[in-house]
């Protein structure tokens, strides 16, 4: 893959896509070219397209998984000139049926209180509870991103590239104080890795570069155990859209402060509680 990443990397960057985007899709198609035996790109065509995305599917691996694969080949075929190789080869169904559900207060109360002894995480997932940002969001954010006079929270790169602010609360602003005074990261990340080791988020443990998604992650499953009910970072995100709704606010407010471009995405992740639904009163009971 070393003679055919830089014809790949130039015709991403020239597409203004994300860095976290390009090495995603360098990374899919280094899978593809090592399942050939690294056989050149221009040696190979339709079939062997057809059979590794087949071969992904009995793999096991999702639709969404299979369609970033898909993606990712398109664009390294068209990085050779040879974009016609994807022709006719379907991209795979991604599942409009988003996994999972909004917490109940009890239960994001109950987990923030399980986060409380950690105050790095607390902080972190406390902020994508109180604003629905992505954990990729949460972790690039930066100590000028906060805006106190506005109360506004700047998120400079959101999916696509797109920027956008979100409400910044004084409690979550207060939050924020508490976590800066404990803990001092340095600057300009307001979420810095943590060095080789380093267990403790106090003290001089950090580095120059922001957290990884893909830690925190880790980092909050690691943390609630092998409870019941486990809580995915995406469903703090997911919480406070549904909130917002069962509080009144209009779809198109909660779209745009979840950065969606489609609002039949945001009406998926807005689904309703069926606590909420059981304790509404029927029409019917007014006759």
């Amino acid at each position: 893959m070393t003679d055919q990443r830089p014809k790949l990397n130039d015709h991403l960057r020239l597409r203004s896509l994300l860095p976290r985007t390009i090495h995603q899709y360098e990374q899919c198609a280094a899978v593809f070219v090592r399942h050939h035996g690294g056989v050149p790109v221009d040696d190979l065509g339709s079939d062997e397209v057809r059979r590794f995305l087949l071969h992904l599917a009995e793999m096991g691996r999702c639709s969404a998984t299979r369609a970033v694969y898909h993606a990712a080949l398109k664009h390294l075929f068209a990085s050779h000139g040879r974009g016609e190789v994807m022709n006719g080869i379907p991209r795979p169904r991604v599942c409009t049926q988003v996994p999972g559900r909004a917490l109940t207060h009890g239960e994001a109360r109950a987990l923030l209180d399980l986060l409380a002894p950690h105050i790095y995480e607390h902080a972190f997932f406390t902020l994508m509870l109180a604003t629905g940002l992505r954990i990729s969001e949460v972790a690039a954010l930066q100590v000028g991103d906060i805006d106190r006079r506005a109360g506004l929270l700047h998120v400079r790169h959101g999916k696509g590239g797109k920027p956008r602010s979100v409400m910044l609360s004084t409690p979550t602003l207060r939050m924020l104080e508490r976590y800066w005074r404990a803990v001092r990261p340095r600057v300009p990340h307001l979420f810095p890795a943590r060095r080789s080791g380093v267990g403790c988020p106090l003290g001089d443990g950090w580095t120059d570069r922001a957290v990884r998604p893909g830690t925190m992650a880790a980092q909050l499953k690691r943390l609630q155990g092998d409870g019941p009910r486990r809580v995915r970072s995406h469903d703090l995100r997911r919480t406070f859209a549904t909130w917002l709704v069962e509080d009144g606010v209009d779809l198109r407010v909660v779209q745009v402060l979840l950065g969606h471009a489609s609002p039949q995405t945001t009406a998926r992740y807005t689904r309703v509680h069926p606590n909420r639904i059981a304790s509404m009163r029927s029409p019917f009971d007014r006759l």
